[in-house]
């Protein structure tokens, strides 16, 4: 009777804690957690990013309607070629703190993929021109993902299909966003 009571108790003891599940959720606001496929977390490192604008110069041309050639742009740039964390290809996961997850999570959070190019990481915001119109991005969610309410604040967001590259994540300030690159 006695062996039966304990392992009546053990059971009901793994349960509870199985039941529970691990909480993956990041200690901070703004803060990225990457679910690795061993059940742990990694923390994404956050970059500081600087929106740089850039011309073609044809407003310099001291000839007069030059200036309705002239095209500019304006991108948001990281230092490097690429992040720290790196992941696989295929299924990513994350947990995502932002404090309030009432929201829809497209207007919380962005996830976009960085053009490499000179040394640097950079994606493109906005492009105007007078004869070419205007082009304006304005838009950070351009990486497919499904995101859900996790916790009372966070949210899990899945990549399905995470392609090589370079990413970011932004959340609570555009001039800090949490990168990862996926080889």
């Amino acid at each position: 009777m006695k062996k039966l009571l304990i392992s009546i108790v053990s059971v009901m003891v793994a349960m509870s804690t199985f039941a529970q599940g691990k909480n993956f959720e990041p200690e901070y606001i703004g803060q990225v957690v990457v679910i690795n496929t061993d059940s742990t977390t990694t923390l994404l490192q956050k970059e500081q990013a600087a929106m740089k604008t850039s011309s073609s110069k044809f407003g310099y041309i001291p000839i007069p309607g030059s200036g309705l050639l002239d095209k500019s742009k304006v991108n948001l740039t990281v230092k490097g070629v690429e992040s720290k964390t790196v992941l696989p290809k295929g299924r990513v996961t994350f947990i995502i703190k932002t404090g309030d997850n009432n929201k829809d999570p497209k207007d919380v959070f962005g996830i976009f993929q960085f053009e490499v190019k000179k040394g640097k990481r950079q994606y493109q915001l906005a492009e105007a021109g007078v004869l070419s119109g205007v082009k304006s991005t304005m838009t950070f969610n351009t990486v497919p993902s499904e995101a859900k309410k996790y916790g009372g604040d966070c949210y899990l967001v899945v990549i399905e299909n995470a392609e090589p590259g370079q990413y970011a994540i932004i959340t609570t300030d555009i001039s800090q966003v949490s990168t990862f690159g996926v080889k």
